[in-house]
C-alpha cells in the first residue's frame, strides 16, 4: 500500500508541530537531521518522525514534501528528517554545572556538550533547553545530560549545600585560587557558571565552597570556552 504524503504547511499535523515550536511549556520537542533523530531514537524519545518523501529511511515516518520539510525545521537546508519527541523527566544527578543566567544559546548547548565530554550529568538553568538553536549546540549531547529549569538558584543552591554538594564558583575575588591549584574530594559537585556579560549574581557566592579563577593573557573567556577548561581539569584530577 503506497504511503500518503503530507503536501501542505496546513495539514493539522504541520500546524500542530509549528505550534509546538512556539509553545516553551510543550511536554515535547522537534529535532532536525538524521544525527539527532537517531540519537532521540537511541534514547526511546521520538513520537513520530517526518521524513522527505524520497528518502526511506525510517519505515514508519510519515512523509513530507520539501515545502513542508522546510516549515517544521529551523534549519537553512534540513537533511531529509525531522523528529516529534518527548521531553524525559530528569532528575538531578552528583555532578551539576549551573548556569546563572547564560543567555545565549549556542553557549547553553556547547556547555551541555563539554558535560557530557567531562562526565558531568546534569545541567541546571533558566533557559529554553529546548530551544532550537541548544539543541543543534549539543549535537545530540543533550540526550546524555539531566537538564533542569531552575528559577530560584540561591533556593536551589541553599538546599544543594545542605545535602553535601561541594560548591565550586568562579571568580576574581582576592579569596579566589587558581584553578589547577583546586582540590576536590567530594563525589557531589556544583559548578557555577555566570552570564556573559555581569558574571555571577553576588548572592550566590555565599553558598560556595571554593572559589577560582581561569590565569589568562586576555581580559576574559567565553563561558562556553572556560566550561570546557574547567570540566576538563575537573575530569582529569579525578582520574
Amino acid at each position: 500500500m503506497e504511503k500518503i504524503v503530507i503536501s501542505s504547511v496546513n495539514n493539522p499535523k504541520i500546524k500542530h508541530l509549528k505550534q509546538i515550536q512556539k509553545d516553551n511549556k510543550s511536554d515535547y520537542f522537534l529535532v532536525s537531521g538524521y544525527h539527532l533523530v537517531n540519537e532521540a531514537l537511541a534514547k526511546n524519545l521520538v513520537v513520530e518522525i517526518f521524513e522527505l518523501e524520497n528518502k526511506n529511511t525510517y519505515k514508519t515516518a510519515t512523509l513530507v514534501k520539501e515545502n513542508v520539510l522546510k516549515s517544521i525545521s529551523n534549519l537553512l537546508h534540513p537533511d531529509g528528517v525531522v523528529a516529534l519527541c518527548i521531553k524525559p523527566n530528569h532528575k538531578i544527578g552528583n555532578k551539576i554545572i549551573l548556569l546563572d543566567n547564560v543567555q545565549d544559546p549556542g553557549n547553553v548547548g556547547t556547555i551541555i556538550r563539554n558535560a557530557a565530554c567531562f562526565n558531568f550529568d546534569t545541567v541546571i538553568s533558566n533557559v529554553n533547553f529546548y530551544n532550537d538553536k541548544v539543541i543543534r549546540a549539543t549535537q545530540g549531547a543533550l540526550f546524555s545530560i539531566s537538564l533542569i529549569k531552575e528559577i530560584n538558584n540561591e533556593a536551589l543552591l541553599r538546599e544543594l549545600s545542605k545535602n553535601g554538594y561541594y560548591i565550586i564558583a568562579t571568580s576574581l575575588e582576592k579569596d579566589s585560587i587558581k584553578l589547577d591549584e583546586l582540590k576536590i574530594n567530594s563525589k557531589k559537585l556544583v559548578i557555577i557558571l555566570g552570564n556573559e556579560g555581569r558574571g555571577i549574581s553576588k548572592n550566590l557566592y555565599k553558598y560556595c565552597d571554593q572559589k577560582v579563577y581561569i590565569p589568562i593573557e586576555f581580559e576574559s573567556l567565553n563561558v562556553a570556552v572556560a566550561s570546557g577548561i574547567i570540566l576538563n581539569n575537573i575530569y582529569n584530577n579525578k582520574k
